[in-house]
């Protein structure tokens, strides 16, 4: 299972052609050249892939910082989803 910032990192590359070794955690979307509406359009594509509802990224967020805030996410998710759990 890929880690988060490897989904961000893929889902970069396969949607706006980035070169991956342009893609790092330390990197802003601003400066891989993406705009707002680029941020929206990948924010849609990661939430479908994790469940993970992202809004209002700004552009000067990292990866590594969004993929900190959807662990951090997903984490809550989890401990809420799991009162209802079957397993």
């Amino acid at each position: 299972m890929p880690t988060t910032t490897e989904l961000i990192t893929t889902t970069l590359t396969e949607t706006f052609d980035l070169d991956p070794s342009e893609v790092s955690p330390g990197r802003t979307f601003e400066e891989l050249g993406l705009d707002s509406l680029a941020l929206v359009e990948m924010g849609l594509m990661l939430q479908e892939r994790t469940g993970i509802s992202l809004e209002d990224v700004p552009l000067q967020t990292t990866i590594g910082g969004l993929a900190a805030l959807m662990d951090r996410a997903g984490t809550e998710q989890a401990l809420t989803a799991a009162p209802n759990s079957t397993h």
